[in-house]
C-alpha cells in the first residue's frame, strides 16, 4: 500500500504521470508539444495563417487576422514587463505611440524625411528601448499601485502632448512649429519597403505581420529560457528574496521595461506604415485596457495564452458587427456551455427542452391575449436566429422592455448562482435562458458596439471566478 511521502506534494511529483496518461484530443496535443519544438510550432503557424488569403478574398477578414497579429506582437511585450517581471505598467501604450510617431517623423513629407524602412525600423527599436529606460529609472523603488499610477501618468502625458504640441517655439524660428500634427495627425506616410519589396496590399501587411509575430514569438521564448527569464521570474516571485540572493534586481528591471517598450515601439512602426497615418486617438486608454484583457484572458507569462488571448479579444468583437453570424455564434456558445456546465447532460437537454416549450407556451398566452402589442422582428438571414425570433413573444417597445429585461437577467443570474439544490437550479435555469435568449434579439444584436463590451466584461468576470490564472497560465503550486 503506497502511502504519502511527508513534506512532499504529490500533485507537482505526479505531474509527468498525469501527462502520460492523458488522452484523446487533449492527450494528442499534449504529446505534439513536448515532441515538435517551438519554432516547429511557428512555422505550422505561419504555414496555416498564410492559407487564410488563398481561402478568402473578403479584406475585412485579413485586416481583423492583421489586427490579431499586430495585438499579439503588442502584447507579447506588455508580456514580458507584467508577466515575467511583475511590474504593473500602465503607460505602454505610450512606447507604441513612440514607434509610431517616429515612424510618422522618418518617413513621411511631415518632415521631409525618408529613411529607408529598415534603418527607420532599427533607429524606433533603439528609440523606444531608450524611452524605457528613462521611464524605468525613476520608477525603480516603486512597486504595486504606485509603479501603476507614475506609468499611468506617462501614458496620459503622452497623449496630451501629441494633441497639444502644433504650436511649441523652438530656438531659430521665427513661427511657431507642428510638431506632431494635433488632432489632425500625420498623413501620407511611407509604406514599409525591405529589400525591394514594398507592402501596398492588405494581404502584404498581414503576411509580414504573421512572420514578425512568429519571430517575436521566438525571440521572447528564448528569453524566458535564458537566466534573465529565470531572473525575472524570481523578481515577480519575491523582489525582496531575489535581491537577497544576489540577483541585480534594478538592471533586471530596467531590461525589462527597455526591451518590453522595443517591442511595443516595433509593433507601433509596423501600425503606422499599415494605417498610412497616426492620430493622437490611436493611443487611449481603450488600446491599454484591450492589451491587458489580452494577457489576464491568456494568461500571464504565457506566451501560447497571448496567442489565444488576441486571437479572442480581436476576433470576437470584430465578429459581433456581423448580425446573422454573431447570432448564430451566440446560440451555438449557450448550447455549447450549457452542455459543459450540465452534467449529467441530459440534463442539459431537459433544460433546453423546457426553456422551448416555456417559450411556446409563454407567446401564446401572451399574443393570444393581445395580439396588437406584439411585432415580427426582421429576418437576419440566419436560420437559427430567424427561427428563435419566431418563437419568442416581441413586444411593439422592445427597447423599454428590453432594458428592463436586461436588469431581470442579471439578478436572475444571481439568483441562480446562490441556489444550492441541483433540482431548483436546473428549474431556475429555464427562465433565466429565456430571458438571455429575449435580451439579446431585442438588445445586444441590434448594439453590436455595447455587446462587445458586455462580452469582454462577462469574460473577464467569468475567467476570474473560475479560472483566475487565465486560460493557459499556470496554477502557482507550491511544494511545502
Amino acid at each position: 500500500m503506497s502511502r504519502d511521502k511527508i513534506g512532499v506534494d504529490q500533485w507537482v511529483e505526479q505531474y509527468d504521470q498525469r501527462v502520460t496518461r492523458a488522452s484523446g484530443l487533449r492527450g494528442f496535443f499534449e504529446r505534439a508539444s513536448k515532441r515538435l519544438p517551438v519554432w516547429g510550432w511557428l512555422i505550422v503557424l505561419v504555414l496555416v495563417g498564410s492559407l487564410l488569403p488563398v481561402l478568402t478574398t473578403n479584406t475585412f477578414a485579413i485586416r481583423v487576422a492583421g489586427n490579431i497579429a499586430l495585438m499579439g506582437i503588442l502584447a507579447l511585450g506588455l508580456n514580458v514587463v507584467v508577466g515575467y517581471a511583475g511590474m504593473l505598467d500602465l503607460g505602454f501604450i505610450a512606447f507604441y505611440g513612440i514607434g509610431a510617431y517616429v515612424y510618422a517623423y522618418l518617413s513621411s513629407d511631415f518632415t521631409g524625411v525618408h529613411l529607408p524602412t529598415w534603418l527607420t525600423l532599427i533607429i524606433i527599436v533603439v528609440i523606444s528601448a531608450l524611452f524605457g529606460l528613462l521611464l524605468g529609472s525613476p520608477s525603480l523603488r516603486l512597486v504595486g499601485d504606485y509603479l501603476a499610477i507614475v506609468t499611468l501618468g506617462f501614458g496620459q502625458m503622452f497623449v496630451q502632448l501629441t494633441t497639444s504640441l502644433t504650436r511649441v517655439e523652438l530656438p531659430g524660428h521665427d513661427k511657431p512649429v507642428d510638431l506632431t500634427g494635433g488632432p489632425n495627425g500625420i498623413v501620407n506616410l511611407d509604406p514599409l519597403s525591405i529589400f525591394g519589396l514594398r507592402a501596398t496590399t492588405v494581404v502584404h501587411y498581414y503576411l509580414i505581420l504573421l512572420v514578425v509575430l512568429a519571430v517575436s514569438t521566438l525571440i521572447i521564448y528564448h528569453l524566458y529560457q535564458s537566466r534573465v527569464g529565470r531572473a525575472w521570474r524570481a523578481l515577480r516571485e519575491d523582489e525582496l528574496a531575489a535581491e537577497a540572493m544576489g540577483m541585480p534586481t534594478r538592471r533586471l528591471k530596467l531590461q525589462a521595461f527597455a526591451i518590453g517598450a522595443a517591442f511595443a515601439g516595433f509593433s507601433g512602426a509596423l501600425f503606422a506604415a499599415w494605417q498610412g497615418s497616426v492620430f493622437p486617438g490611436n493611443f487611449d486608454t481603450t488600446l491599454l485596457i484591450t492589451i491587458y484583457a489580452i494577457l489576464v484572458l491568456g494568461g500571464l507569462g504565457s506566451l501560447r495564452g497571448v496567442l489565444v488571448g488576441a486571437l479572442i479579444m480581436i476576433a470576437v468583437p470584430d465578429v459581433l458587427r456581423n448580425a446573422p453570424l454573431a447570432g448564430t455564434l451566440f446560440y451555438i456558445g449557450v448550447v455549447v456551455t450549457l452542455f459543459a456546465a450540465i452534467k449529467p447532460r441530459w440534463q442539459a437537454v431537459a433544460v433546453v427542452i423546457a426553456t422551448a416549450v416555456f417559450g411556446f407556451i409563454l407567446r401564446a398566452l401572451l399574443v393570444g391575449a393581445n395580439p396588437e402589442a406584439f411585432i415580427a422582428l426582421k429576418a437576419t438571414g440566419a436560420f437559427i436566429s430567424d427561427t428563435v425570433r419566431g418563437w419568442l413573444p416581441i413586444p411593439t417597445d422592445s427597447v423599454t422592455i428590453g432594458n428592463y429585461a436586461f436588469a431581470l437577467l442579471i439578478v436572475a443570474v444571481m439568483a441562480v448562482s446562490r441556489i444550492k439544490s441541483g433540482l431548483w437550479r436546473l428549474v431556475a435555469l429555464v427562465p433565466t435562458l429565456y430571458l438571455l435568449i429575449f435580451v439579446w434579439e431585442t438588445r445586444l444584436s441590434v448594439e453590436p458596439s455595447v455587446t462587445r463590451l458586455l462580452f469582454v466584461g462577462v469574460l473577464l468576470i467569468v475567467l476570474m471566478i473560475y479560472r483566475p490564472n487565465g486560460l493557459l497560465g499556470q496554477r502557482r503550486v507550491e511544494i511545502v
